[in-house]
């Protein structure tokens, strides 16, 4: 009897580049996308009306800010991943905004504030080590923090800024994403309100959806109404996959989104404003999101160069477009409308195109709600929501790859690979779990092979027959 093949060595980095195998994840329904596109369009409107009829007449301080428009791709149309989930909406992203505010701070007091791109590049990296040492990686987190560099007004309201917008503002928005998610039949949300320990088994259990559980068939056969609120209770789902990396790859993630935001803020001071256009920006908020999610969140479908590029720019080509239909109707003052509009538009048309991704929301929000965007008008979709995207994807490529175990997706294209991997017979198994993609590593799915031989061997020994191996 054969031996059992030899664990495949480690691919080189070069090799990491041609991407690790995996298939794309399907595409949703019609219905599927009408509910994630009424679902964003009620969350962002009702940020929006509560920002212009409660904290700016009351309260003086801004709620409506461009890293809800990625919030809303991922509570709205990704609600069953890890970065969706009340623990890391809220906190993920109210730490960003105290990062944000302690970076901004520290830098000032250095005489360091005109060194925009290292604030920048700072307070992003420093947000994905603290959401990865509490496991609650939210990538509008980053954007979070990269918008308070990056604005006055922000500024302006100091602490108060990691009470609102970033606090308040994910609170409203799980709100409503149990109100409205809730409402589809297939849906539920969230599937946990605190990520409880779980033994393999129970994982198992959990991966074949809340639909099979008996907590659910208990449900249906009471009333709609009492199954819809009993939604609200949670799926009872184990943490999920990717809702953090381990600590020994978090060097990576900080190495990576540094240089990433760095490469962003130096190419805009030194090229685009004065070789290119005065009006043209590179670095957004949105970029501090796609950061997290190409570092920090790397093997999920989220983090692919598809879908970081394309939905991307989808979301600056929504954002401005809406914002000029809006121009051209008269109707410009209705930035409320405007916003919930772009955000939803975007996350249909990632849907369609299956390449959802949750900085593309913030991409289009930010052209609509910041005036000094605008005066790019359509070049907005080129720099910075196209350029932008290329280069995170292209740094992702070579700062992930130096980590040893980051093999199964990487931030690079998700092809090939796993051809390599069939013809030399590997014993690396892929799988999809719940959106995200992970490895399985050939001990876990020989060892019972290894077990049966061995009992066969020692069958044979006893009953005196001449082994050949």
């Amino acid at each position: 009897m054969a031996d059992p093949p030899e664990p495949l060595p480690a691919p080189s980095y070069c090799k990491k580049m041609l991407g690790a195998g995996q298939d794309a994840p399907a595409k949703v329904s019609m219905v599927y996308s009408v509910s994630s596109f009424v679902g964003a369009f009620l969350g962002m409107g009702a940020i929006g009306l509560l920002h212009n009829h409660v904290m700016m007449p009351y309260a003086s301080m801004v709620l409506l800010v461009g890293s809800f428009g990625a919030m809303s791709v991922i509570i709205f149309s990704g609600y069953k991943t890890a970065a969706a989930q009340p623990k890391n909406v809220i906190l993920g992203n109210t730490l960003g905004g105290l990062v944000g505010v302690v970076v901004c701070s520290l830098m000032t007091q250095l005489g360091l504030e005109k060194l925009l791109w290292l604030s920048a590049a700072i307070s992003v990296s420093l947000t994905i080590l603290a959401q990865e040492v509490t496991r609650s990686v939210h990538p509008p987190g980053g954007a979070t923090a990269l918008l308070y560099i990056l604005t006055p007004a922000a500024q302006d309201l100091g602490y108060w800024f990691i009470f609102c917008p970033c606090f308040l503002g994910a609170v409203i928005l799980v709100a409503v994403g149990c109100v409205t998610n809730n409402l589809a039949e297939d849906r539920i949300y969230p599937q946990y309100w605190w990520p409880r320990a779980s033994t393999p088994s129970q994982h198992a259990q959990d991966e074949k959806g809340p639909e099979s559980s008996d907590s659910e068939q208990e449900a249906a056969r009471v009333s709609k109404i009492l199954c819809y609120f009993r939604k609200f209770l949670g799926a009872g789902a184990a943490p999920l996959p990717t809702a953090s990396p381990p600590l020994n790859q978090t060097w990576c993630s900080l190495l990576g989104s540094f240089l990433a935001i760095a490469s962003l803020g130096l190419l805009e001071e030194h090229l685009i404003i004065p070789q290119v256009q005065d009006a043209l920006r590179l670095m957004v908020a949105a970029f501090g999101a796609m950061s997290v999610i190409i570092f920090s969140a790397w093997n999920t479908p989220f983090a692919q160069p598809k879908n970081a590029i394309v939905g991307n720019t989808l979301g600056g080509f929504v954002g401005v477009a809406v914002y000029h239909l809006f121009l051209l109707a008269g109707i410009e003052e209705c930035v409320v409308v405007g916003a919930a509009l772009c955000v939803s538009l975007t996350i249909f048309l990632q849907e369609l195109t299956n390449s959802v991704h949750p900085p593309g929301g913030a991409t289009a929000l930010l052209y609509v709600i910041v005036s000094h965007l605008q005066k790019s008008a359509w070049m907005y979709i080129f720099t910075p929501a196209f350029l932008g995207s290329v280069i995170l994807v292209l740094i992702g490529c070579l700062t992930n790859n130096l980590a040893e175990k980051r093999r199964d997706g990487c931030g690079i294209p998700a092809q090939g690979f796993r051809d390599c991997l069939d013809a030399t017979n590997s014993t690396y198994d892929f799988q999809a779990v719940e959106g995200h993609s992970h490895l399985v590593f050939a001990e876990q799915k020989y060892a019972k092979e290894r077990e049966e031989m061995q009992q066969e061997l020692n069958k044979a020994k006893k009953s005196g027959c001449c082994v050949v191996q």
